[in-house]
């Protein structure tokens, strides 16, 4: 199958299938792919994610674009048995391999709140307005092909007074850091995905290929925080980690009342008068 993705204007629904087959690909792989690329970094941004999410006793919590499942585990973990957590995904191999994690739980499973894992678009997300208490989501919006139709959906299904959590890989605000970093980006990590994956040249879809790509035309720390103030997100704040190679963003569904439902776009973040295109279809992760 050839794979059209075009970038910086209306991306197809021809992304979604090339993101879910990439993923599905690798599924088996993704854990100790993600722990080699970032040396054991990863586990610390998990780390400060749990610090800075404020996960709360007896919580409903979705992940969007759950991926293998280690935000999803963290948040059940948090919770505790009287939450209730729900990870989806667009990779129905990505869920296979997190579903083969919570079995091999067995007696841990006490300790966590029930997980339901759902097959699904982050830009259609199955659920009734109103229904979970906080959302998270990890690198996964650099892969969806609409990210601000992403977090207007996970606004909807939020609870009044709820918060979304994103942590997503960024674009380092300090240049000694940021050139290295893109370096090797672009260049090393696609070679490392290759090898660990066997691939012969030509071969599609390149897992490793697509990770320089979609942070290429990703928002920074401050872009992003405007696309959840467009959301409808309120006290919208981000956290920086390991120099701005990754952040943790946060923002609160307003409370009801008078002005609740009606969308309030701060001036620096409205688009100029005719805007751009959206981008259509979905989905996920490195």
């Amino acid at each position: 199958m050839r794979y059209k993705v075009r970038h910086g204007g209306v991306l197809t629904v021809e992304k979604a299938e090339y993101v879910q087959d990439l993923f599905d690909g690798i599924a088996r792989r993704y854990d100790r792919m993600n722990l080699i690329m970032t040396a054991g970094v990863w586990r610390y941004w998990q780390r400060v994610f749990r610090r800075v999410a404020g996960f709360r006793d007896g919580e409903q919590v979705l992940d969007v674009c759950c991926g293998t499942g280690d935000l999803t585990f963290m948040a059940a973990r948090a919770v505790g048995p009287g939450g209730e957590v729900v990870g989806l995904d667009f990779s129905a191999g990505m869920l296979e391999v997190a579903r083969h994690k919570a079995t091999a739980l067995n007696g841990a499973a006490s300790a966590l709140a029930p997980i339901r894992w759902v097959e699904g678009d982050a830009l259609a997300l199955p659920f009734q307005d109103g229904s979970f208490d906080r959302i998270v989501t990890g690198f996964g919006m650099r892969n969806v092909a609409d990210v601000e139709q992403a977090f207007r959906e996970m606004v909807r299904v939020l609870k009044p007074g709820g918060e979304v959590v994103c942590l997503e890989l960024s674009h380092p605000p300090n240049p000694m850091l940021r050139i290295p970093y893109l370096a090797y980006f672009r260049h090393v990590v696609p070679l490392m995905g290759a090898w660990a994956n066997r691939l012969a040249p030509g071969d599609a879809p390149a897992p490793y290929q697509w990770l320089p790509e979609s942070l290429t035309h990703f928002p920074d720390q401050e872009g992003l925080a405007g696309i959840l103030r467009r959301a409808g997100l309120e006290a919208v704040r981000y956290t920086n980690l390991t120099g701005g190679i990754a952040c943790v963003h946060q923002g609160r569904k307003p409370e009801q009342g008078p002005e609740a439902g009606r969308l309030r776009v701060p001036e620096r973040d409205r688009e100029p008068a005719g805007g751009r295109a959206r981008p259509v279809g979905t989905r996920r992760r490195p």
